[in-house]
């Protein structure tokens, strides 16, 4: 007879078997994008109030350039050195 080979891949853990969070977590690969810094964190917030027309202003750049308002307002304080 002959003798049945070992499955090389049997004594890996697949990812159907990683039940829980915490199995997934300390998992060789868990996956995912490793966290961000504080220093590159976005999580402050600022609300501006603008007219009808400086908004319109802003839709119609944004619609042209495919940049988010976030993104220009962004990018015009930088450019400014404001930030």
């Amino acid at each position: 007879m002959e003798e049945v080979k070992g499955n090389k891949f049997a004594s890996r853990v697949t990812q159907r078997e990683l039940s829980t969070h915490k199995e997934i977590q300390t998992a060789k690969h868990p996956g995912g994008r490793p966290k961000k810094t504080e220093a590159v964190k976005q999580s402050e917030k600022v609300f501006l109030t603008l007219t009808k027309t400086e908004k319109a202003k802003i839709d119609d750049y944004t619609a042209r350039t495919g940049e988010s308002i976030a993104g220009a307002i962004r990018r015009a304080l930088k450019e400014m050195n404001i930030i």
